[in-house]
């Protein structure tokens, strides 16, 4: 079985977004601007000492239901000289998380199917494991499966 996690939107600035998704969509907060600095981000954006810091927002139907309707907010970091790289990969502005239950199947059936891996497959150290893959139009997608005991 596959659900949708979030919907992920790279922003300029966060905290300008966070009130304009929180204003307009009266959503709720779940965590605010929470750094990441770890392998997974500089393997994502090919760039040693990237960190993004991320807002998740959920509207009032998912905060009910527990799941699905959520927006992650990421604003990226990086050194200077390796910034202009390291936007180019996500020039699109988002990316959509799907949560799976076979990560190695589903990173197989990617690229069976025409898509194509960005990252390797992280553990998270959350119980989560998680890769970036791109569909045969280049859009992003991430993986997240829960570590099997």
């Amino acid at each position: 079985m596959i659900n949708m996690r979030h919907t992920g939107i790279y922003v300029k600035d966060l905290t300008r977004m966070t009130s304009f998704y929180r204003d307009v969509f009266h959503m709720h907060t779940i965590c605010e601007e929470v750094e990441q600095a770890d392998a997974l981000i500089e393997d994502l954006f090919r760039t040693p000492g990237a960190r993004v810091k991320i807002t998740k927002l959920i509207t009032e139907q998912g905060k009910a239901s527990g799941t699905g309707d959520m927006v992650e907010l990421l604003e990226l970091a990086v050194p200077e000289k390796e910034a202009q790289a390291s936007l180019k990969s996500i020039a699109a502005g988002l990316h959509i998380a799907f949560g799976v239950r076979d990560m190695e199947a589903t990173c197989a059936a990617v690229v069976a199917h025409g898509g194509r891996l960005a990252t390797r497959v992280h553990d998270m150290g959350n119980g989560n494991l998680c890769c970036f893959c791109r569909d045969p139009e280049g859009n992003w997608l991430e993986l997240i499966a829960r570590r099997k005991a």
